[in-house]
């Protein structure tokens, strides 16, 4: 029987963002699992923190904490000194059994400075194939391996939410919209717009609404966003749109997914994208380009063609490279081609969901790669 990990996962505590989403659920899942000890450190607290035992450790992401690490060791230090780091890093290293970097990639190129962290990690785990790419051809050295994201198992076998007794409270926005598309009869496209306008697709989105409520008074876009009465929904209260606002929860997000008829994908750069993941996990057809990370799990009859190459950011130090819009035209075909054979998409996807998603994309497999991954 092989000895259990002693394993310290980095990541941000002091505040919620998305990796920290991720790697709560590498840590739930390394623990439920019993395939590692597990020991958490919020990262403000890594760059004062030595171990007294060789930790197999995860930064997560590398490149912010280790940033940040550093810069804590140049400004502690005098500039008589600083010659001296080197060697400091090295006995500090020393400390560790292994550091694996944990991050991800929104553009097609990684910067210079970020490569440079990432190159100093041992080994390097990033979501997508895409990512994999997109490392090595900015040339980072350290072998890289993918471990995509994933969901908990429930996302596949819980029935429709609105098929069965409700299970936990719900959002009475969420019943509202149930009511609207009950006696509305209408088809709700949802798009989540949390943030990043523009590398989300946010345009392409609203080019693509506007243009298929000219042509059918069936569809009503659902748009999903952090505040109410955001400016992007003011952009299209006039077409008939609905905005759900605010945080919701696992078992709401599944009532909400459960309520679209499809949802729509259009960022131009990303890891990952987990709100198409999800949306398929739950039976319901997203439509997305033909490049980029998505295309991993996104099956190729719910791909459009990628439309203009462009920026996926204008000032970043990180992520400096480029994606791809959402062709308009192409997307818009394929939206009404949805709807019109809406059973047989349905059918497609559920084949998809099964045969390729519930093997791979669940939180208790993604653990078992992770593992692999640190141990081999």
């Amino acid at each position: 029987m092989r000895e259990v990990l002693s394993l310290l996962y980095v990541y941000p505590q002091f505040h919620t963002i998305s990796f920290t989403l991720i790697a709560r659920k590498h840590v739930e899942y390394l623990k439920k699992q019993k395939l590692a000890d597990v020991y958490e450190l919020d990262e403000l607290t890594f760059p004062s923190y030595v171990p007294h035992i060789k930790y197999d450790t995860i930064l997560h992401p590398w490149i912010y904490i280790y940033h940040r690490f550093m810069q804590t060791k140049l400004n502690t230090l005098d500039v008589s000194l600083r010659d001296r780091l080197s060697k400091y890093l090295e006995w500090w290293r020393s400390n560790f059994n292994q550091l694996v970097a944990v991050d991800v990639c929104d553009s097609d190129r990684m910067s210079d400075y970020a490569v440079g962290l990432l190159n100093q990690a041992d080994k390097v785990v990033v979501p997508s194939n895409y990512c994999v790419e997109v490392y090595k051809q900015s040339g980072v050295k350290r072998p890289v391996h993918r471990v995509p994201h994933g969901l908990d198992p429930d996302w596949y076998t819980l029935p429709s939410v609105w098929d069965i007794a409700p299970a936990k409270s719900i959002n009475p926005s969420l019943l509202e919209v149930y009511l609207y598309k009950l006696r509305k009869g209408k088809k709700l496209l949802l798009f989540w717009l949390w943030h990043s306008e523009v590398r989300k697709g946010w345009l392409e989105v609203k080019e693509l609404y506007s243009k298929l409520v000219k042509e059918r008074n069936d569809v009503v876009l659902v748009l999903k966003t952090m505040v109410p009465n955001s400016l992007a929904f003011q952009e299209v209260m006039h077409l008939g749109a609905i905005q759900i606002y605010g945080w919701l929860n696992d078992y709401e997000k599944m009532a909400l997914y459960d309520l679209a008829d499809t949802t729509l994908m259009f960022s131009r750069g990303g890891a990952f994208e987990h709100n198409c993941i999800e949306s398929l996990a739950r039976g319901v057809p997203c439509v997305a380009s033909n490049k980029g990370s998505w295309t991993d799990y996104v099956p190729p009859f719910l791909q459009v063609k990628a439309g203009e190459r462009a920026r996926v950011f204008e000032d970043n130090a990180i992520h400096v490279g480029y994606g791809y819009k959402v062709d308009v035209e192409d997307a818009l075909n394929k939206i009404h081609d949805i709807l019109e054979n809406y059973d047989d998409y349905r059918a497609r996807v559920e084949e998809w969901r099964q045969k390729v998603l519930m093997s791979e994309y669940r939180w208790d497999i993604i653990a078992d790669k992770l593992v692999k991954v640190i141990r081999g």
